[in-house]
């Protein structure tokens, strides 16, 4: 449970696991010559109180001293620490008889036209919260030694379209054999932002990946309602709902005894635990959680009425109906029409 991980949280509420064979977060890494390769990722996406807390790990392979990763993000993390030492394994025990988790990994990136909102130190991870076009972004993860897939400026693009920040980690090989981390593993790092729903970033999954080349995470939702998601999970190729249902007693005690968990509520809370196993080629969107999203993607559903829950819809239906019965009930009595 106190394996060191690499871990780059990406959403409001959010926590990011990896199990199994080496793992990814919901980011993409970026390495010279791609020599470092993600093969699955794992993330909580834990809403409360107007936060997001997003705690992503990876494991990763390959001998690249110098790589990143890149994270977007709903909004600016009001908070950047290195998160506990056991919250992501817990989770993954949630849903798996035989749990092994492995770290997360951030890339660092900037542009000449990209503003730097935030550096942070954590462990061997330099991240750097960054706001700009994706191709501006690119560019400065060029700059700084990234050697990016041809996809990347389109991928980062679409981000920033949707007024998404972006989170970049530089892993320096340098330190991290200082801090004792050896290949595989990583620094847990938990975001907190700030947004009125959870969003989880799956399109950043497939960067640099060929379509049929195959994307495994895990991710997981603490909600304080049962959450609507959206595209339905039934919807997302590969996605496999293993839990959902009220957080036992025993994981949210587990998870707020663990490092900057204690925002956590003892009880009440909705946990949903997922398994996505696709090709890169089916992920052509995100997950929206209550409507989550960053503010100009989620602006556009609002407008668009998308986010309207499951709910009112049938209360309006209810009312329809009801409103149908009592006008025939107590209509005016219109005179019979006879034939002469």
């Amino acid at each position: 449970m106190a394996r060191k991980m690499l871990v780059v949280p990406v959403l409001v509420s959010a926590v990011l696991l990896v199990a199994a064979a080496p793992a990814m977060a919901c980011g993409g890494l970026v390495a010279p010559g791609h020599a470092e390769v993600l093969q699955k990722a794992t993330t909580l996406a834990a809403w409360h109180a107007g936060y997001e807390h997003y705690v992503t790990g990876f494991q990763f392979a390959g001998a690249a001293d110098r790589f990143g990763y890149i994270v977007p993000l709903p909004g600016v993390p009001t908070k950047i620490q290195k998160a506990g030492d056991w919250t992501l394994e817990r989770l993954e025990r949630e849903i798996n008889t035989v749990p092994e988790f492995a770290g997360v990994l951030l890339a660092s990136a900037k542009a000449d036209r990209v503003a730097v909102i935030k550096r942070v130190k954590v462990d061997a991870l330099d991240i750097t919260i960054v706001r700009g076009g994706g191709p501006d972004v690119a560019a400065w993860a060029a700059q700084n030694g990234f050697d990016l897939s041809p996809d990347a400026p389109k991928v980062l693009g679409a981000y920033s379209s949707q007024g998404a920040v972006v989170a970049l980690a530089k892993f320096s090989g340098l330190r991290a054999s200082k801090e004792g981390l050896v290949q595989g593993q990583g620094t847990v790092v938990h975001f907190t932002v700030p947004t009125k729903a959870p969003w989880i970033p799956l399109r950043i999954l497939a960067l640099g990946k060929a379509g049929n080349e195959l994307v495994d995470a895990d991710l997981f939702a603490l909600t304080d309602d049962r959450p609507d998601f959206a595209p339905v999970l039934n919807g997302i190729p590969g996605m496999k709902v293993r839990k959902s249902g009220f957080a036992s007693p025993a994981l949210l005690s587990d998870l707020r005894s663990d490092r900057g968990m204690r925002w956590l509520p003892a009880r009440g809370m909705w946990f949903t635990g997922m398994s996505l196993h696709t090709v890169a080629s089916t992920l052509r969107g995100d997950l929206s959680i209550d409507g989550g999203a960053p503010p100009i993607a989620a602006a556009a559903l609002g407008d668009s009425g998308a986010a309207t829950p499951a709910w009112a819809w049938a209360i309006i239906a209810m009312l329809s109906v009801g409103t149908v019965a009592i006008w025939m009930m107590w209509r005016p009595d219109r005179p019979s029409f006879r034939p002469a």
